[in-house]
């Protein structure tokens, strides 16, 4: 860490201290809603705006600093690093693979606090990309009308701005018979991605009961003959789709969902301790017996492990170097380390696992949330598994989102 980067985790300890801790009760009491007040402070803070480039307003930070913001927020709720995380992955995609108008409209508003989303999973189709079936047609003047259902989409009663996937090319059976591998020469230029201002008529934003991450919203985004102009198909052509949905999840969102279940491993981590520490047990302290402190070395172990994965693929993305492997190890590592502590924990607090007056119910609910999004263990074990038979990638995300946006544009619009 540079002294820059410490100075910013003082600034994120000073702000959850004071404004995020606060709200905790309250949000958990809420159940399922949008939490705008803390939404919008972290906006004004500038936080969403962490990469991107100072010229357009952002804090161009880097990966490593968007780190701390996410593993120091959830930290203390699991909620507010959720709400923060969601909107970096557009923000990424727009600043690699927008047009330079696009690019001067949209990203300075981003840094001053506009929350964005990416709409790409559907209720059908989940992580099957090349099978969705919303879809974009084009009308004579150039203007587009876009239709679909996309569910699940991060901060969607908070953004000002949707990134919607669409289908603007035909369904090929070759596509949805290889979705691991698609067909380059049908699958990448089937889909595009569109700038969608969410109060245009016909978008609809419709939220979902989740069991935890109290004040986060992930609801399902609907599209009824939604019209936007040419300018918003983002890259200026079509065939942006899959690139975007791929190449800023695989670098944003997969280290992003690892840091924010980082922060919860650590506050679980710190819980689990002061329990112990504190509960008497036969003239001293639960934390005084061997098979206790063997748990705790458990927990600490792959605390230390998920560190080391998540700070390591932060700073080779800093550093410019190709790190995908790197990239989807560090959210397995940090999800199957989360989960490993939550186990282990439950057995520590005992019954009081399951009092809602105890941190470990909450934690231990956000904590599974961090399973699904930006793909499951089992895609993660395939892609390594892939990497380690040295099954050839067309593509390195890692490099083409880290170098010249330029090159990235060029690589998604080629057929």
């Amino acid at each position: 860490m540079t002294d820059e980067h410490r100075r910013l985790r003082d600034q994120v300890h000073e702000f959850a201290r004071e404004e995020i801790a606060p709200r905790v009760a309250r949000m958990e009491r809420a159940g399922t809603h949008a939490e705008r007040d803390l939404a919008a402070l972290m906006g004004t803070l500038g936080w969403i705006g962490v990469l991107v480039p100072r010229e357009y307003g952002g804090m161009g930070a880097g990966h490593v600093a968007k780190t701390i913001l996410i593993e120091h927020t959830a930290y203390v709720s699991g909620a507010a690093g959720a709400i923060l995380q969601a909107s970096l992955i557009p923000a990424l995609a727009l600043q690699y693979l927008g047009t330079p108008e696009q690019q001067d409209e949209w990203l300075p508003q981003i840094a001053d606090g506009l929350w964005s989303t990416i709409a790409v999973t559907e209720p059908e189709h989940g992580s099957d990309v090349l099978g969705m079936t919303s879809s974009a047609r084009r009308n004579q003047d150039g203007s587009w009308v876009l239709n679909g259902h996309k569910t699940f989409i991060g901060n969607s009663d908070i953004a000002g701005l949707h990134l919607v996937i669409a289908r603007t090319g035909e369904v090929g059976s070759t596509e949805r018979a290889s979705a691991v591998e698609p067909d380059r020469s049908r699958g990448r230029r089937s889909l595009s991605a569109f700038l969608v201002e969410a109060d245009r008529r016909g978008v609809c934003v419709e939220p979902q009961p989740f069991t935890g991450l109290h004040g986060f919203s992930a609801g399902d985004l609907r599209l009824r003959e939604v019209h936007v102009p040419a300018a918003n198909l983002l890259g200026g052509e079509e065939g942006t789709g899959l690139v975007a949905a791929y190449g800023a999840s695989v670098v944003c969102g997969r280290l992003n969902l690892a840091a924010l279940a980082l922060g919860l491993h650590q506050r679980l981590r710190d819980e689990t301790v002061a329990f112990v520490t504190k509960r008497p047990r036969k003239g001293g302290y639960l934390s005084d017996k061997p098979v206790v402190r063997r748990r705790l070395a458990e927990i600490e172990s792959a605390l230390m492990n998920s560190e080391l994965a998540i700070y390591h693929s932060s700073a080779l993305l800093d550093s410019g170097v190709p790190c995908d492997p790197a990239l989807i190890n560090a959210k397995l590592t940090a999800k199957r380390a989360a989960a490993l502590a939550a186990q282990e924990a439950a057995d520590l607090f005992g019954g009081y696992a399951v009092r809602a007056d105890y941190p470990f119910a909450r934690l231990d609910r956000d904590i599974r949330h961090v399973a699904a999004p930006a793909g499951p263990d089992d895609v993660q074990l395939l892609r390594l598994g892939e990497e380690a038979a040295g099954v050839p990638r067309e593509i390195q995300w890692s490099l083409l989102f880290t170098g010249d946006p330029k090159t990235a544009r060029e690589v998604a619009l080629s057929a």
